[in-house]
């Protein structure tokens, strides 16, 4: 006899050991393929529910850095809920039961810092049921037999009609499973579900009548089942949701301009407000603002709600930064990418813009050799490629260059853009070798003019 519970009690161990995956196997329904050995490893853990739930949640979200709010969607569309999720009243009346109605959710939309952002324009996907109970009619089998008092009881279904409207700040939106609305500033999103049924239910009650007569005294009673009175019975049930929900104000935007191009490389301006991606040939810049992850409600169902976490972190790949500015080698290919919640821009960028008034301006004309020239470049916050005899910077604004002899032009380049400035140099001895015979040839022809004068006859 021991032997026997021995097998019976390790045939039950085996067969909650089997069951187990399972029972489990409910909560990752919803998991791919790739990810449910996972998912299941997750479940018998000695996590808390809520760990575990945050856990599945983002196990086939990839998007770590971008708010893919069609991946919610499609995921939340497939979801089939008939029963009210935990937590959701039921109400209940005469011929309904179990009327429920929940907001299951608003997309897009993202979560952040516990308040749920929407845009202007977006979509309330609602739940809601009822079971009905349908009354049956009564015939009593023979007298006296009644039913509430009724030998017979007749229903006659007048009214039944049921519909979901969707409100914001009490503003009627449309009606149905996935409603369009329209938000223009914080808001509370509701749904109504109602439901109202009517029955004419017609009673009939036993009444007395002679059956024989005998000499005209009545002999004999019978009874039969004859109409007493009409009645309207109805159930009007209503069944309400409530969601807050801010209205996401951001001007999104993303600028990248380029300041100046010298050595074969790019100086670019970027300008932006949120997460961005500037991509060129071999090199990008990405800056990412929010971390987005998968927010679970409505259990046991599991809906999808985005949900957005700081992050500011920007990564540098093949290219140098400075402020606001992106150094760039090669710049083929150049594009700009941008978002926010909600928003998203996507444009290629121009690498090359034209300077339209580039000008090299000196201190002077006129230079001895090895004598400082002071330089101006003008836009000056632009950088350019400064180029005098065998002497080449990048120089933005001023900068000084050593004159030299037979050299005697400036060229500053930027871009597809050039100017230049013309000047003249002249070495100190070569000077002092004019100066000096002029001075002589001044002297000679003094000396000639006298002798002529005195001594003209013999010249």
């Amino acid at each position: 006899m021991k032997k026997n519970n021995l097998i019976g009690l390790f045939a039950l161990l085996l067969l909650v050991a089997v069951q187990i995956p399972f029972i489990y196997s409910a909560s990752c329904s919803q998991i791919s393929q790739a990810n449910y050995n996972t998912c299941l490893q997750i479940l018998n853990t000695t996590l808390n529910d809520s760990d575990k739930d945050l856990l599945i949640s983002n196990l086939d979200y990839q998007d770590k850095f971008f708010p893919n709010h069609q991946y919610v969607f499609n995921r939340n569309m497939n979801l089939v809920i008939s029963d009210a999720p935990t937590g959701v009243s039921k109400q209940q009346g005469i011929f309904v039961k179990d009327v429920w109605a929940s907001i299951f959710a608003v997309m897009p939309s993202t979560l952040y810092n516990n308040t749920l952002y929407v845009p202007n324009k977006t979509q309330v996907l609602t739940g809601f049921n009822v079971r009905y109970t349908l009354p049956s009619n009564y015939y009593s089998s023979g007298y006296p037999n009644t039913n509430g008092g009724d030998c017979q009881r007749i229903y006659t279904l007048t009214k039944n009609i049921s519909e979901n409207k969707v409100y914001v700040n009490n503003l009627y939106q449309s009606s149905g499973k996935l409603v369009n609305i329209n938000v223009n500033q914080n808001s509370v999103i509701t749904s109504v579900f109602n439901v109202q049924i009517s029955y004419s239910v017609a009673h009939y009650g036993w009444q007395r009548y002679c059956s024989r007569r005998s000499n005209g005294v009545c002999v004999k009673y019978s009874y039969r089942c004859s109409s007493s009175y009409n009645e309207v019975q109805q159930d009007n049930i209503q069944a309400t949701d409530s969601i807050n929900v801010k209205l996401y104000n951001n001007t999104l935007y993303a600028e990248i301009k380029t300041i100046s191009s010298y050595s074969g490389s790019i100086d670019f301006n970027l300008n932006f407000s949120d997460s961005v991606k500037a991509s060129f040939e071999n090199s990008q810049y990405r800056y990412d603002k929010f971390t987005y992850s998968i927010n679970y409600s409505k259990g046991p169902y599991y809906v999808l709600t985005l949900r957005a976490d700081d992050y500011k972190n920007e990564q540098i790949s093949n290219l140098f930064k400075q402020g606001n500015e992106l150094i760039v080698k090669n710049y083929n290919n150049c594009s700009l990418e941008a978002f926010d919640f909600f928003n998203y821009i996507n444009k290629s960028c121009n690498a090359e813009q034209k300077v339209s008034d580039l000008r090299v301006e000196t201190d002077k004309i006129r230079y001895f050799a090895n004598e400082t020239i002071l330089v101006s470049v003008y836009p000056q916050n632009i950088s350019v490629n400064l180029t005098y005899g065998n002497q080449s910077k990048i120089i933005k604004g001023n900068t000084t260059l050593i004159a030299k002899d037979l050299e005697n032009k400036i060229i500053a380049v930027n871009g597809t853009s050039n100017a230049e400035r013309a000047i003249y140099v002249q070495e100190k001895d070569n000077f002092g070798l004019v100066y000096n015979l002029s001075i002589f040839g001044f002297l000679n022809y003094a000396i000639y003019a006298v002798l002529r004068k005195y001594f003209g006859g013999l010249i």
